[in-house]
């Protein structure tokens, strides 16, 4: 397992975040919770990215996991 915070580093600024499903994505935009779908999106769907090829442990609460990736 890999900690999402040791790929951070490596990504362009944007946001990460888990869905209710336990997969990490990277998004180029803030995204929102589609609460219908439990998941983490913008309204770009070219907007985001999977992590799926990293083994990244679950966050205690999906809904409280997006981080600011880079910037100020």
């Amino acid at each position: 397992m890999i900690n999402i915070q040791d790929i951070i580093p490596f990504m362009k600024d944007g946001w990460v975040a888990m869905d209710e499903n336990g997969y990490y994505r990277y998004f180029l935009r803030k995204p929102f919770i589609d609460k219908e779908h439990k998941v983490w999106r913008t309204d770009i769907s070219c907007d985001t990215c999977s992590l799926k090829c990293f083994d990244i442990p679950l966050a205690d609460d999906w809904t409280k996991s997006l981080l600011k990736v880079g910037g100020k």
